[in-house]
């Protein structure tokens, strides 16, 4: 008794194809001298290697500036990372988490906003008092109130300034411990790889 001819991996991928587009069972065994049953097997190995090509991991390229990959591994150096490509795929797993936008931050920056454009109207309407008095060539009438009133104003801006000092290390605290927490567990004793 004769034996079956093998098909190519070529062969099982075409085969694979073409049912997927339709051609019958009967018209591919008569085209590859084959069984039915050889086809059927070359379209599920095709199927299957498709599901086994969709799960498996992907090289991506970026480019990146010789400076931007020294600030990178510097970064990871200070962490006792040896290996980008490691820190890199834990990054692109936490990017939701890391990325996701800070809505109390957000509302906090919109009430200062409020406030600074408050600050602002009350500066424009001393410069106008100001110029005007110097269009009509008249002294500026600028009394202990107006000076009082300057520095309260400006006491505001400093203290807007501070709070969005805070806010800013308390975002720059909260997305380091997100990093450190994505890159846990890649601390080793050597130095930044160049894979």
């Amino acid at each position: 008794m004769p034996r079956a001819r093998r098909l190519t991996e070529n062969e099982r991928l075409s085969i694979a194809k073409a049912r997927a587009e339709g051609v019958p069972v009967r018209e591919l065994a008569t085209r590859y001298g084959v069984s039915r049953v050889s086809i059927y097997n070359a379209s599920n190995h095709g199927t299957e290697r498709q599901e086994a090509n969709a799960s498996r991991s992907r090289v991506i390229g970026i480019r990146v500036s010789a400076r931007d990959l020294r600030g990178f591994d510097a970064a990871l150096g200070r962490r006792g990372i040896a290996h980008r490509s490691d820190a890199m795929r834990r990054l692109m797993l936490a990017a939701d988490d890391i990325l996701r936008p800070d809505e109390a931050m957000t509302e906090e920056l919109r009430a200062m906003s409020a406030a600074l454009n408050r600050v602002g109207n009350n500066v424009n309407q001393v410069a106008r008092r100001l110029n005007e008095a110097k269009v009509r060539g008249e002294l500026p009438p600028y009394t202990a109130a107006s000076h009082a009133e300057i520095r309260e104003l400006a006491g505001l801006v400093f203290e807007l300034a501070d709070q969005i000092q805070q806010l800013f290390r308390a975002r720059r605290r909260a997305l380091d411990l997100d990093v450190n927490k994505a890159l846990a567990g890649l601390v080793s004793g050597g130095q930044n790889g160049a894979d």
